[in-house]
């Protein structure tokens, strides 16, 4: 088995801007432009199973959990919400299946189809250009940036961050995910992490290190903003689809 996971908004939402849609008319162009690349996606990876996962505007578990969460970012365009049956309908021509699951993001939908897969022993390649989901990245689950043409494995991974992908999430919980409002911990930047990592490896031995340096004791005086960050970068990998992986053969 080997499964396509598209984030739909985060290619739709680039094709859209790029083609500076403005009314009901320009629609149509991006429509086709997207249905263009995913058939592209299609061609080039080759899947037995595909699908495109969407996200309701609504509050997810996140916003509970941290009310700020992702209070940075623009509201999706309602042109581009308004015509998402118009995608759907042009990617199902294809032969690919368009999903989504209330209060969870599409990451966590993806981050689950990744784990059941990987899980029977299926290959993954996740089209996205959002970094969050290199945190997924094993022999079988590799991440792809559609428009640049780039591979993103644990081999990008560590020539990129200098860390292992198990050491991903707790670097995200330093620094945060200014994308999404994720503030990490006060003064602490990709340098400072990246060392605290090299050395202590975790973010839980971070916090009971008995060292008593400078950025060791910034960490730990921010514990709870670390950990509560650590929770808001943390994908889910056990939702609730209501679907089998039949649903998405191609």
């Amino acid at each position: 088995m080997k499964f396509l996971a598209l984030d739909g908004f985060n290619l739709i939402r680039r094709i859209f801007e790029a083609r500076h849609a403005e009314t009901d008319a320009d629609m149509a162009s991006v429509v086709l432009a997207a249905t263009q690349s995913l058939k592209r996606a299609l061609s080039q990876h080759k899947p037995s199973h595909a699908a495109v996962v969407f996200e309701h505007h609504d509050r997810t578990w996140r916003h509970l959990l941290y009310p700020e969460y992702k209070q940075n970012r623009s509201a999706t365009p309602a042109l581009l919400v308004n015509h998402l049956a118009d995608f759907e309908k042009a990617f199902q021509m294809l032969g690919v299946t368009s999903c989504s699951v209330p209060s969870y993001e599409a990451d966590d939908v993806i981050g689950t189809i990744a784990r059941v897969v990987s899980d029977h022993h299926g290959d993954v390649v996740i089209l996205s250009t959002d970094k969050v989901y290199l945190q997924l990245i094993s022999t079988h689950i590799e991440v792809f940036d559609h428009f640049n043409e780039v591979k993103r494995d644990s081999d990008y991974l560590n020539k990129q961050f200098g860390i292992e992908v198990g050491q991903y999430i707790d670097y995200l919980a330093l620094v945060g995910d200014k994308s999404n409002n994720v503030r990490g911990v006060q003064g602490v930047g990709p340098k400072s992490a990246l060392q605290l990592l090299d050395e202590h490896k975790t973010l839980e031995n971070i916090l009971q290190s008995e060292d008593n340096s400078a950025p060791i004791r910034k960490v730990q005086q921010a514990a709870h903003d670390a950990i509560r960050s650590r929770q808001l970068v943390t994908l889910k990998t056990d939702v609730e689809l209501g679907l089998n992986l039949k649903t998405f053969r191609l």
